[in-house]
């Protein structure tokens, strides 16, 4: 009985472990800056992943000691998600995001989520705008941090919820995007 016992729990300890994945959508607030009826189109170029992770990861769920239970990846290079949700940025603002002058790219610097006990999500980005002849005009960094959760939390370990994590890191993928694209210096450069 107890070897079952045993069995048991070690298979639940084993099932709790592994990889999730998912991808990070943009949805618009419901209060946005719309762009001018002059907008000009914005074209969202590359942007370069510079976080010293693989391409696909953004977070893990941790145990007491640190050990990795849980990973979260995305279905596609974290750089793409991040560019994809310019590009949705722009176009709720009543911004074209095809052919036109300006550019929008950048540089991931940070994006991450983490479990322990609380939940934390950190995005960094560094954005360029350059003007149709190629020069940089505009550059700035733009950077969300949150952290949600009681640490007196049951919800942790094997426990936690991938789907939470990942929940979080979309929230705060969204907040800058939206920081960034309602930044007035940052829309004067892009002309919108």
């Amino acid at each position: 009985m107890k070897r079952i016992l045993i069995a048991l729990m070690l298979a639940g300890a084993l099932s709790a472990c592994g990889t999730t994945t998912g991808g990070l959508g943009y949805a618009p607030p419901a209060q946005l800056s719309r762009a001018a009826a002059t907008a000009q189109p914005v074209a969202v170029a590359t942007f370069v992943d510079a976080r010293d992770e693989k391409p696909n990861w953004l977070g893990v769920i941790r145990g007491g000691f640190g050990n990795h239970l849980k990973t979260l990846e995305s279905t596609r290079p974290a750089v793409e998600l991040v560019q994809a949700a310019f590009a949705d940025g722009l176009r709720a603002r009543g911004v074209r995001t095809e052919g036109g002058g300006a550019q929008l790219g950048g540089v991931v610097r940070k994006l991450y989520c983490d479990q322990v006990v609380r939940r934390e999500a950190n995005v960094v980005v560094d954005l360029a705008v350059s003007g149709p002849d190629g020069r940089q005009v505009f550059a700035r960094a733009y950077a969300v941090d949150r952290v949600e959760g009681s640490a007196l939390a049951l919800d942790t370990g094997v426990f936690a919820s991938t789907e939470d994590l990942r929940l979080l890191l979309e929230r705060v993928l969204r907040e800058v995007v939206d920081k960034a694209l309602d930044d007035p210096e940052l829309r004067a450069a892009l002309r919108i």
